[in-house]
């Protein structure tokens, strides 16, 4: 479990990277979101849900 953690840190990491590269800016709230999907604590949907009511 531990190599496929940091696997997804990795990759997450990555994205971020990506993400701002293009210009965007990710928040620590955002991260926490990603984390969160990523252990499977909250869904995607209901991580989008959070931003969209953020950001409508």
């Amino acid at each position: 479990m531990a190599e496929q953690t940091m696997t997804l840190e990795r990759a997450m990491k990555n994205a971020i990277v990506s993400t701002e590269m293009e210009g965007f800016v990710v928040t620590e709230e955002q991260r926490e979101l990603m984390k969160k999907v990523l252990k499977n604590e909250i869904t995607l949907k209901e991580a989008i849900d959070v931003l969209n009511k953020k950001y409508k």
